[in-house]
């Protein structure tokens, strides 16, 4: 317990060091810089394996050299959200870097304080799909994975906060029905509860996903069910090699049946067919390590 405390602190001083010379160099500089690093260390990772291979699953009309140049530029923009996110304040406080597409609807949405469900995917920078929400007057709040060294994890969650009005839920801190009623009541209570779900699930239901059957988590479309909540789905597409990006947010229809289970998992399934066919839009913007097979551990 002590080496690992030990380790978190030195971790943790690290970070704290390299979040103050992000500061320092900006928003762009920072994000080029972070670009190159992804870059340079992400093909030497099993992460871009598996993402050759769900690549060649995906596109299967396409060349290695071309599924390679795809997996590059996947890593150069991932080192970039990891500048945007630590300014983050920066980012939403300069208007020329986030454009929203036109949206009278979920400007009325935000308006009525009435429960409302958001769902992203890992593609573009994830972290502003709520932006329009807070923009609009609403307090959203978001359900997030902790990071395993609890001082980084509050340093950056409280980066996040300036999106997350309404507060965040940290999944795995509690299970079972009692974290599922938190997320409920949150909702009901005329809440806007964030979610990026395009990770494997092995508790989750069955897909068709970029050509391969999969699980995934089917949570946010049961808690829109249970509550009578919209559900919207949003993704942040960058503008080239640019931190300035376009958001882009549609409503997913929620059946209403008999049954809510089988509900939810239809409406789960329309929401991976609408990820799909956005990621085979820019297919370089994605996170395509997150895809595993039935059965792959």
């Amino acid at each position: 317990m002590l080496l690992k405390a030990i380790k978190h602190r030195i971790e943790y001083g690290a970070a704290a060091i390299a979040i103050g010379a992000i500061g320092l160099a900006g928003i762009d500089t920072s994000a080029s810089v972070f670009a190159w690093i992804s870059r340079t260390i992400g093909p030497r990772t099993r992460r871009h394996q598996r993402s050759l291979r769900n690549l060649a699953i995906a596109f299967p009309e396409r060349s290695p050299e071309e599924l390679n140049t795809i997996a590059l530029e996947m890593w150069d923009n991932m080192g970039r959200v990891a500048a945007e996110l630590v300014l983050v304040d920066r980012m939403i406080a300069d208007p020329s870097r986030i454009a929203i597409a036109e949206t009278p609807a979920l400007e009325e949405a935000v308006e009525k304080r009435a429960p409302q469900i958001g769902v992203t995917l890992h593609s573009g920078n994830w972290e502003l799909v709520i932006w329009p929400v807070r923009k609009f007057g609403g307090a959203p709040g978001g359900v997030y994975r902790p990071l395993a060294n609890p001082h980084i994890d509050r340093m950056i969650r409280s980066r996040r906060e300036s999106l997350f009005s309404g507060g965040l839920f940290a999944k795995g801190k509690e299970e079972g029905p009692k974290a599922a009623k938190v997320l409920i009541d949150f909702v009901r209570g005329g809440g806007w509860l964030g979610f990026v779900c395009d990770h494997v699930d092995r508790r989750g239901i069955e897909v068709d996903f970029l050509g391969q059957s999969t699980r995934v988590t089917h949570v946010p479309s049961l808690i829109a069910r249970h509550t009578s909540a919209r559900v919207w789905i949003a993704r942040a597409i960058r503008d080239g090699k640019k931190s300035r990006f376009r958001i882009d947010i549609k409503e997913i229809e929620l059946p209403s049946g008999d049954d809510k289970r089988a509900d939810s998992h239809l409406a789960t399934r329309r929401i991976f067919e609408q990820f799909e066919a956005w990621i085979r839009e820019y297919p370089e913007q994605w996170q395509w390590w997150n895809i595993r097979p039935l059965g792959d551990r």
